[in-house]
Formats: C-alpha cells, structure tokens, sequence
C-alpha cells in the first residue's frame, strides 16, 4: 500500500473523532505539501530517511517551523496506523528526531501579524460593500474567519439585539455546526455602530458574505491586511487596552478559560454588562 492511500485511510479513520478544522488543515497539508513528495511510496518505504527529505523540500518552499513539525508529525501518525487484525504496527519505525532535524518551533519567531490602527482605517476607507463589512466586523469582534462567514449560514446575527451567536464554523463553504473548542459557542455582542452598518448594508437579511475566503483572502491583501487573524489580534489588543475583563475578553474570543476562578465568573452569560462594555469599549476605528 503506498502512503497516499494509507493517509486517506487514516484520515477516514479520525474523522468521527477529529474536529472539522483539524481535519481541513491535515487534509490541506497531506495534499498539497506531503503527498506530492512521498505520497507515491510505498509504506514501508517511509523512514527517517523519508522523513528528512521531506523537512528539506518544506524548508526550501519556505514554509514555517510549525508547518514543517506538523507534516512530519502526520507522517509518523499515517505510518503508525497502519495496524494488523492483532492491532500491531505493520511497519514499525523508530523515530530519530536527531536525524530528522525538523526546525525547531520558537514562540518569538512565530509569524503572529497584527494590524495597525492607521493600516485598518485606511483598509476600511478603501473598500465598499461586503468586504468593507466582513474587515468592521473581524475587526470590532475577534470572530475567527470561519465563524464570520458562516453569518446567515449557521451562526446567527439578531440586528434588534445587536449581536451574534457562534454555534459553528465554516469549512470549504460548508457549515459545521462544531466551533474550533468548546468556548466557541458564545455570543459575541456588537457595538453600535458596526450593528447599524450591517443593518444599512442588508436591509432585507440574505447571505452577508457570497465570495470565499480565498477570495476576501486575496482582496484583504489587496487592502494591505495581513490575513484574517491579524484582525482578530487587533480586537483582542484593544480590549485589554481599554482594561476590560478578562473574563468578558475570552467570553467574546471564545478561549477557553485558563484559570479555574474564571470558570465561575459571570461576566460573560450577563447580557446586560456585556452590552454596556460592548459600547463602552468600542472598536478602535471609524465607521462613515
């Protein structure tokens, strides 16, 4: 068996234990960057060796220490799925990390991009129409890219009320109605402003957001955003800087809670304080 079919058995395998997100980013990462290098072996072929070659071809391409680490972790995973009726391993590899010498991941160096208040204005002045509302929107916030357009496909948005409950995500244009950790599930409370301009923008409801994300990916490029996330940064950074509770922060940013005192707080299931912060804080932009 070559290691491309065994890498669709073992993803058919976690499938019913796995989250929709992780299993769009494996079979992402097995299609475009492992497969096309090793998938035609066979597996019993792949080793450290394998395993190595791969690390150099990744580093070459540029890719991050992460990305890198995660492909050579599906590699050994791939491999050590494939089992005997007995549940032995069919081809047992001890793993030389030394050898290997896949990069090493250092949280500094880490590609985490923010944007600037004077870039995201600009960005919001520079556009019109749904991708000016899907940049307010990441921006004011913190929804994950995912979370943002599954509005009016899954997750809901109450215009009377001015918010928008997170029940899931989108993943290649269908709905999971599964977020990325339990957190997800929240409600995220909008200010105002960005409420009216959603209201103003889809006066009789409809799909808010028609293009994918490949698609606002390219066109916030194009407006000098560097990706989603780095919106969703922008959101988190200004609420703290406005000293809002930390609890409220992770309630809207659908973290889950570190310490276990949080658990128990109530500032997030109160709706009434969450909208007072919601106005009080604002979002760190203009609306025109």
């Amino acid at each position: 068996m070559t290691f491309q079919k065994q890498a669709e058995a073992y993803l058919a395998d976690i499938a019913s234990v796995a989250r929709p997100n992780t299993l769009h980013v494996y079979r992402s990462i097995l299609d475009n960057r492992i497969n096309p290098a090793i998938g035609g072996l066979e597996l019993e072929e792949v080793d450290n060796k394998t395993a190595k070659l791969l690390v150099n071809r990744l580093a070459e391409a540029h890719l991050s220490p992460a990305t890198i680490g995660l492909a050579v972790t599906l590699v050994k995973q791939v491999v050590k799925s494939a089992v005997d009726g007995r549940g032995n391993p069919l081809h047992p590899v001890v793993w030389n990390s030394d050898y290997i010498k896949a990069p090493s991941i250092e949280p500094d160096s880490q590609k985490a991009p923010t944007v600037a208040q004077d870039a995201l204005q600009k960005a919001v002045d520079g556009t019109s129409g749904d991708v000016r509302v899907l940049v307010a929107l990441l921006a004011s916030t913190g929804l994950r890219i995912g979370e943002a357009l599954a509005v009016g496909l899954g997750n809901v948005w109450d215009p009377i009320q001015g918010s928008i409950t997170v029940s899931g995500t989108l993943i290649m244009g269908t709905f999971q109605p599964d977020p990325k950790t339990r957190a997800g599930k929240r409600v995220v409370d909008l200010a105002p402003e960005i409420n009216e301009l959603m209201k103003t923008s889809y006066p009789d409801g409809g799909i808010l957001f028609p293009q994918s994300e490949r698609q606002y990916r390219r066109k916030f490029k194009a407006l000098g955003l560097e990706g989603f996330h780095s919106l969703r940064r922008f959101r988190i950074t200004h609420l703290e800087l406005n000293d809002t509770p930390r609890s409220l922060i992770k309630f809207w940013a659908g973290h889950a809670s570190s310490d276990i005192s949080e658990r128990y707080m109530k500032t997030g299931k109160d709706k009434v304080v969450r909208k007072e912060w919601a106005s009080r804080v604002g979002f760190g932009f203009q609306i025109e």
